[in-house]
């Protein structure tokens, strides 16, 4: 595997007809990645990607969110590219980055530190507008709909979920859930929420909110583990969620929930201790981050059998896990089956992104902007 770097500065200076002094944009890094196994094609035309954005959420409160995008067709990797595709925002994209989704067309970027959702361009990370919403976690679609978690504005210190129109990027009412509430998914007309803790004040959530799409209103709820995170469905129609634990007498755990007719029950845990998980198939992904009493990290991986629930090996074969420093994020390319899996590092400066084949071993590996934590594929 061969990277070649290639800067192409830092800043650029232009000037504008409109304006008395010159304004400084700032260009991309690339980063090239050269090698016959990077691809986003198949043999069917239908199933090919153009290429996938990496969210840098950033430190909070430092204004250092960040997108990059790798292109497919080029094997080119291209750090920061928000500042020079829109030069005249002000402050560039946002505070802390904390999920970003490609639908119809648009690419949306959800910034809990600036209290919006960024809308842009899905090819060319154009500016459209932005859905101003308080404290957003996570977004997720169903028609002509996006839904956007919220820290705030439930019931009494509850979260909720704010909807907005796509057409008109005005949101349209919210419905009160639990305590912070994180990821959705949208299934049978439903969507259902994870909802996790109240920081720093020790009172955790134990539900999976259930919204009634058509009236978008409350439609009961699913008693699973302490602080629910990620919510995922897999390739049968059954639901999966991680729960992080109390941090004390209740340890984090993986559930899965089985979908009978149009409701999910019979939570099982598995008794994994799992930080983050992604589905392909009938394999689920996953890496564990443990601390100790001197909260020293370490870090595996895994795999379950989303049909038996059965634990598998780590999916990394190859030995490399030890080239991860801090684990952030993962992701599995819908049609190669490539796995990727981000490192956060010291949270303080430049991660990486680590590409393994589905036979877990690494393909190639590139430098990526601060806290990379989110992933969003784009087709051709």
């Amino acid at each position: 595997m061969k990277l070649k770097c290639i800067i192409m500065g830092a800043v650029l200076l232009c000037g504008a007809a409109s304006c008395s002094e010159d304004e400084a944009v700032i260009l991309p890094d690339y980063q090239d990645v050269e090698g016959e196994t990077v691809s986003g094609e198949t043999d069917d035309p239908a199933n090919r990607l153009a290429g996938f954005y990496v969210l840098n959420e950033g430190n909070m409160g430092a204004n250092k969110a960040t997108i990059d995008y790798f292109d497919y067709k080029n094997t080119r990797y291209a750090r920061n590219i928000y500042p020079s595709r829109n030069p005249s925002v002000v402050m560039e994209l946002g505070d802390t980055g904390n999920d970003i989704a490609v639908y119809g067309g648009r690419l949306y970027i959800v910034l809990t530190g600036s209290h919006k959702v960024e809308v842009c361009d899905a090819i060319t990370a154009e500016r459209i507008g932005q859905v101003d919403i308080s404290s957003p976690r996570y977004i997720a679609f169903d028609g002509n709909y996006a839904y956007v978690t919220s820290e705030v504005g439930g019931t009494g210190d509850n979260g909720s979920v704010v909807r907005f129109n796509l057409s008109t990027l005005k949101t349209e009412g919210s419905v009160s859930v639990g305590l912070v509430p994180e990821e959705m998914v949208v299934t049978g007309g439903k969507l259902y929420v994870a909802n996790s803790q109240n920081y720093g004040v020790g009172r955790f959530d134990n539900t999976i909110s259930v919204i009634d799409l058509a009236s978008f209103s409350f439609d009961g709820s699913i008693t699973v583990g302490v602080n629910l995170h990620h919510l995922r469905i897999d390739g049968e129609g059954n639901m999966w969620v991680n729960s992080r634990g109390n941090y004390s007498d209740q340890p984090a755990d993986l559930f899965k929930l089985t979908r009978t007719g149009d409701t999910f029950g019979n939570p099982v845990a598995l008794g994994i201790d799992c930080t983050n998980f992604a589905i392909s198939g009938d394999k689920l992904y996953y890496y564990t981050t443990v601390y100790d009493a001197n909260w020293n990290a370490a870090y595996s991986y895994g795999t379950v059998d989303t049909a038996t629930c059965t634990p598998g090996a780590s999916f990394i074969t190859d030995g490399t896990e030890g080239n991860i420093s801090t684990p952030y994020c993962i992701a599995v390319q819908p049609y190669t089956g490539d796995i990727f899996i981000t490192d956060a590092k010291n949270y303080v400066s430049s991660g990486s992104l680590f590409c393994y084949s589905k036979a877990g071993v690494l393909k190639w590996s590139v430098r990526t902007g601060d806290i990379p934590g989110h992933i969003a594929f784009v087709a051709r």
